[in-house]
């Protein structure tokens, strides 16, 4: 089984040479299912989300979503203290939060965004219990969580997500197996350990299209799923193509 996971497009800020590739680099991959964590769009505004429907139409398999910090309005405070997800209601879905199980997998996606602070987030106390509560009951599968906002904190980079301590306890006690995240611009994958002496992946994507990354690459990940191992691929864009970067393992 193969999943993609992007995040931080910033259509209105986004190289349309890299969105290209990367269409093209779906269509070969064939995924059944794309994570989107996030930053569909650079400013929020109606043609931003309309050409990023466009994109999202074309893309294979199942594809799940969550906003983040640059789907709500940034210069608009009326509209983004009293309605910031408009327009994310309008061309996306009603939903923040979203949820998928196969034979091989159990998803959460869950909205980190805090419309009252330009680039911080927070997941609620509500969130924290729907991802003990919905990873329970799911043996023998992959459990994937997936937000906006990163919660690891890496040198020179700030640490967005308000409720750090509270969430890596909470994790730590629960069946999340990887969690994939954006915001930073940054790429990098690492791995904690539970209480229960097992592991659990943090894939922190980079940009998949953005003019402005951290890393200096633009990129996504590329996760293979086969009797109870995972692996997980970075590929970044180089000249006219994505080539692959890096690979990790991951048992389940």
């Amino acid at each position: 089984m193969k999943i993609i996971h992007i995040s931080d497009l910033h259509f209105g800020l986004h190289r349309q040479e890299i969105i290209h590739g990367f269409l093209i680099e779906a269509a070969a991959i064939q995924p059944e299912i794309i994570i989107i964590s996030g930053d569909l769009t650079h400013r929020a505004r109606s043609e931003q989300f309309r050409d990023l429907k466009a994109f999202i139409s074309r893309l294979p398999g199942k594809i799940l979503i969550v906003p983040g910090n640059h789907d709500v309005p940034a210069f608009d405070l009326i509209q983004r203290f009293l309605t910031p997800f408009d327009k994310y209601r309008h061309f996306i879905s009603n939903s923040m939060e979203v949820s998928y199980e196969n034979e091989s997998v159990r998803i959460l996606g869950l909205n980190s965004v805090n419309p009252y602070s330009i680039k911080d987030g927070k997941l609620s106390s509500d969130s924290l219990k729907k991802i003990e509560t919905y990873f329970s009951e799911a043996a023998n599968k992959l459990n994937i969580l997936f937000f906006h906002h990163n919660f690891q904190h890496f040198e020179g980079l700030h640490r967005p997500l308000s409720n750090t301590s509270e969430f890596i306890k909470s994790l730590k006690k629960s069946a999340v197996h990887l969690i994939c995240t954006g915001h930073l611009h940054y790429a990098n994958v690492s791995f904690l350990e539970k209480n229960d002496q097992e592991s659990f992946a943090l894939l922190h994507a980079g940009s998949l299209s953005c003019q402005r990354t951290c890393d200096d690459r633009n990129s996504f990940y590329l996760i293979e799923i086969e009797s109870g191992e995972c692996t997980i691929e970075l590929r970044a864009y180089e000249p006219n193509r994505f080539n692959r970067k890096e690979i990790h393992y991951y048992r389940f």
